[in-house]
C-alpha cells in the first residue's frame, strides 16, 4: 500500500572533526620540509587527537548548532578527532542527544601509503606511486587500502540506516573530509569530476558544517550549506 511519509530526515547536518595533530603535521611538512618522506606521526590514524585549535574549532561549531533544531540523534565515526569534537560539540547543545558510534563513518584508509608524503610514496613504492598517476584521486585504491568510491559504497550503507530507521529526526554526524564529499556524491548524484572539482576548490575544513534539509515538494535532501566554518 503507497504511503506519502517521507523517507529521510528532517536536517541532515554533517561535521568534519575538528584540526587534529596529523593535520598540523601535514601543514608544517608542506610549508618547511617539502623533501620529508613520512610525517612524524606513530599513533595509529584512530588514535590521533585533536590539536588545541581543534578543540576550540569544535566549541565554537558547537555553540552555532546550539541555536538550531534539537538534534534526535548524532553519529560519530570511531576515530578519536572525531568522538573529541563530538564530544566538545554536545557540551554545548545544552542537552543530551541519542549517540551512535558508527564504523561506516570512518577515515578512508590509506593502506601502505599511510603517513607517507608524495616523495614517499614514489621513493618506497614507486609502482603505487605509477597506478596513484595513472588512475588519479578518485579511483585509485592503494595496497591495502580504499578508494573514493570504496568509501561511498559504507556512505551508500549508512544512508540506507538513516532511511529506514531516522525518517523525519534531525540528524548530526561527525566524520572526515573524504566521508563529508561522498555524501555529496551520493545525495546530490555527483560523477568523479565533480568530486575532484570540489579537492580542487573547496576542500573541506576542520569543523566545517554541511546541512541538508528536506524539500517535500521534490521529495529529496536539498543542500543548504556547505563547509561553512563559525570560529
Amino acid at each position: 500500500m503507497a504511503t506519502n511519509r517521507q523517507k529521510w530526515p528532517d536536517n541532515l547536518v554533517i561535521v568534519r572533526h575538528g584540526e587534529s595533530v596529523k593535520n598540523v603535521e601535514k601543514a608544517r611538512v608542506d610549508q618547511f620540509d617539502s623533501n620529508k618522506l613520512k610525517l612524524d606521526i606513530t599513533e595509529r590514524d584512530m588514535d590521533i587527537a585533536l590539536s588545541e585549535k581543534g578543540e576550540w574549532q569544535a566549541i565554537a561549531t558547537g555553540k552555532t548548532l546550539a541555536k538550531r533544531p534539537k538534534f534526535d540523534v548524532v553519529f560519530i565515526s570511531p576515530y578519536v578527532r572525531c568522538r573529541q569534537t563530538a564530544d566538545l560539540i554536545i557540551e554545548q547543545l545544552g542537552y543530551s542527544p541519542k549517540v551512535v558510534v558508527e564504523e561506516r563513518l570512518r577515515e578512508k584508509e590509506f593502506g601502505v601509503i599511510e603517513n607517507l608524503t608524495k616523495k614517499g610514496i614514489a621513493k618506497f613504492y614507486p609502482e603505487e606511486w605509477e597506478r596513484r598517476e595513472r588512475d588519479g584521486k578518485y579511483y585509485y585504491r592503494p595496497a591495502g587500502g580504499e578508494s573514493y568510491p570504496d568509501v561511498g559504497l559504507r556512505v551508500h550503507s549508512f544512508l540506507g540506516t538513516l532511511t529506514r530507521e531516522y525518517r523525519e529526526q534531525n540528524v548530526l554526524i561527525v566524520c572526515h573530509s573524504v566521508v563529508v564529499k561522498m555524501f555529496r556524491k551520493l545525495l546530490e548524484r555527483m560523477e568523479e569530476k565533480d568530486v575532484l572539482a570540489i579537492d580542487e576548490t573547496h576542500e573541506v575544513s576542520n569543523a566545517s558544517v554541511t546541512t541538508y534539509s528536506y524539500e517535500n515538494k521534490e521529495e529529496i535532501l536539498r543542500l543548504k550549506e556547505y563547509n561553512k566554518t563559525f570560529y
